[in-house]
């Protein structure tokens, strides 16, 4: 019962930002005001209704059949010492207390570098990201795989994946910072595909370090990274929206935040 209404919530949810970013985009309102919000917040629409996914599919025990066991069971076989030994110092490293203390010591830079109210949003999106994992495990309270499978102790619920929403939220929210930090500087756009690989590679590895060492399904990974991702665009839009309000206008050169990644990116 609770993964169908998280399931359903989700994906109810996510279409209601969608919905409310085109409303925006229609209307001229302040999300249109800023350069790629209204696509942001889109995204942030898709990517939780995405995360409503992983959840039906659990409710109907269709993940285990179509993805969960058989991944899991691939993983078993091809087990190696190298890879294990890989997989636990990358478990470790990219744990919610690294990747989320990564976030956090961005948004010290940030607060140093004047950037004092997107620090205190990235601050409470690590919060939310922690608050998110705890609520949800409690809710669902979905079984790990096997004990006899795993490779590293855990005593609590198994949807969605600590690591890999963190991962998600803390290199992303990091990447954000720097790509900020940076704009304008001769080698921005070199600095910016950097932190984006990444990223995104270190997510995808923390995400599949948890898989490999059997103390998570596939799909509480792919819910965590969704739901992860989620927060992220959330927190960098916010700050860019909440500046958007104090700066346009008023200011004769826009703040990093104002600026589209994607519409300002250098023409070859």
């Amino acid at each position: 019962m609770a993964l169908d209404a998280t399931a359903v919530s989700l994906v109810v949810l996510g279409l209601l930002i969608v919905l409310a970013a085109l409303a925006d985009r229609l209307a001229g309102g302040a999300l249109a005001a800023v350069p790629g919000a209204v696509r942001d917040t889109a995204i942030v629409g898709v990517l939780v209704a995405l995360a409503g996914v992983p959840f039906a599919l659990v409710a109907t025990d269709e993940a285990l059949a179509a993805a969960d066991s058989p991944v899991l069971g691939w993983v078993v076989e091809n087990r190696a010492a190298g890879l294990t030994a890989a997989a636990e110092g990358v478990s470790l490293v990219g744990g919610t207390v690294g990747t989320g203390g990564l976030a956090v010591l961005s948004a010290v830079v940030l607060f140093g570098r004047g950037h004092r109210r997107t620090a205190l949003i990235w601050v409470l999106g690590v919060v939310a990201g922690a608050v998110t994992i705890r609520l949800v495990k409690l809710a669902v309270e979905r079984p790990r795989p096997p004990e006899f499978l795993r490779l590293a102790p855990e005593t609590t619920a198994s949807l969605p994946s600590g690591h890999a929403l963190m991962s998600a939220l803390g290199l992303g929210l990091t990447a954000a910072a720097v790509i900020a930090l940076t704009v304008g500087t001769r080698h921005a756009a070199l600095v910016r595909t950097v932190a984006v690989v990444l990223a995104v590679l270190g997510a995808l590895l923390v995400g599949a370090s948890r898989v490999y060492l059997g103390v998570h399904w596939t799909t509480d990974v792919t819910a965590g990274w969704l739901l992860g991702a989620a927060l992220a665009t959330t927190c960098v839009t916010l700050a860019r929206v909440l500046d958007a309000r104090d700066r346009l206008g008023d200011s004769p050169a826009p703040d990093p935040w104002l600026r589209d990644p994607v519409a300002d990116s250098p023409k070859d």
